[in-house]
């Protein structure tokens, strides 16, 4: 390989050979780390650089051929200072996290490359079983494997019963109990952050998604500030979305934290053991709503499945429905308003045109 510094933020021979028309133009591959109001910081393996988009890429992304960089993203750059160049090339991703939309809104990938998505929740203040599976079938629809942190563990007395009750509902997710002011669990956490892995930390404001990453990293690389002891609640310390590089060599991606968490898909997975039910329905395309046959249905009557998380995944399922519905309905407005006006400008006289 040609490239040899990058390969400890994850370079592959995947990348090497996706790389491989842009080293013939004497283009440059770096890392996106950083980004914010449409300029980057990335990296070369050895030293950073300030990065804009040059002419042609916008063009190519005016015509859909490339897409707007974002951080975890790999790209070919020309460098035309020692620390400055210009994005002419993003690679094709392996996924994308797409910033959690709005009831009306277009969902927007946001961060890309990610091997684990971390549900930050605040033990003592935030805890809602239904805001995990919110964040969890957020992570499920990007397709991008969750695990589970319990911040502020040191202001709980039955941690362990917490931890219990989330075992229960989500037998598969591994689950993070840590005190980022004592260290508490942090050994534990570490050994899933696998070196060159990309890991990006979601999680609402005052969280302590910035206070577990300064634990993380042993350095003070994110600020924090107070939150309110009534609700937890504080700030924006974060604002923009950077990744952050620990000692053994794993990526931690932090977010500006969410207020609200729309969904713009839901994937089916992100209930699985209401999955697995479906899957012995009479029907495939049955909508476990009082069809004959409906093992889903079965097991809420014989209490094997529980009510309220049958209920709330109805709800994110309609959720997910009417956005999907709203944005193809956007989608088609926009497109005949196009042809609307692509037909005017034909009929009116030239002379006519300013």
């Amino acid at each position: 390989m040609h490239i040899q510094p990058l390969h400890s933020y994850g370079w592959s021979e995947k990348q090497e050979t996706q790389f491989e028309p842009f080293r013939n133009r004497n283009l440059i591959a770096v890392k996106i780390f950083w980004e914010g109001r449409g300029y980057f910081r990335g990296t070369t393996g050895n030293e950073p650089l300030l990065l804009s988009c040059s002419g042609s890429f916008h063009t190519l992304r005016e015509l859909g051929v490339q897409q707007t960089p974002v951080v975890g993203d790999w790209c070919a750059i020309q460098q035309y200072d020692k620390n400055r160049g210009l994005i002419e090339a993003v690679l094709p991703r392996s996924n994308e996290f797409h910033k959690p939309a709005a009831y009306n809104e277009q969902p927007t990938a946001v961060a890309a490359n990610i091997d684990l998505g971390a549900v930050t929740i605040d033990a003592k203040h935030d805890f809602s079983v239904r805001r995990v599976e919110r964040f969890l079938a957020l992570l499920k629809a990007d397709a991008i494997k969750p695990i589970l942190i319990l911040t502020k563990i040191d202001l709980i007395d039955d941690i362990e019963g917490y931890c219990k009750r989330l075992a229960s509902r989500f037998a598969s997710l591994p689950i993070y109990p840590v005190d980022s002011l004592t260290n508490k669990g942090l050994e534990a956490l570490r050994e899933v952050l696998l070196p060159q892995s990309t890991t990006i930390l979601l999680g609402r404001s005052g969280s302590g998604k910035s206070t577990l990453i300064n634990a993380l990293t042993a350095r003070e690389e994110a600020k924090t500030a107070k939150v309110r002891d009534s609700d937890g609640r504080g700030r924006h310390t974060t604002t923009s979305r950077h990744l952050y590089r620990l000692a053994n060599g794993a990526l931690l991606l932090d977010t500006p934290g969410l207020r609200a968490i729309g969904l713009h898909s839901l994937d089916e997975d992100a209930f699985e053991d209401i999955a697995l039910l479906a899957r012995q329905c009479r029907y495939t395309d049955c909508t476990h709503t009082g069809e004959s046959g409906c093992a889903v249905s079965k097991a809420l009557l014989e209490g094997q499945l529980e009510q309220d998380r049958f209920l709330h995944y109805l709800t994110l399922r309609e959720e997910s429905r009417s956005s999907q519905e709203i944005l193809a309905q956007r989608r088609a407005k926009d497109k005949a308003m196009g042809k609307l006006l692509y037909h005017y400008r034909r009929e009116i006289p030239h002379d006519r045109i300013k």
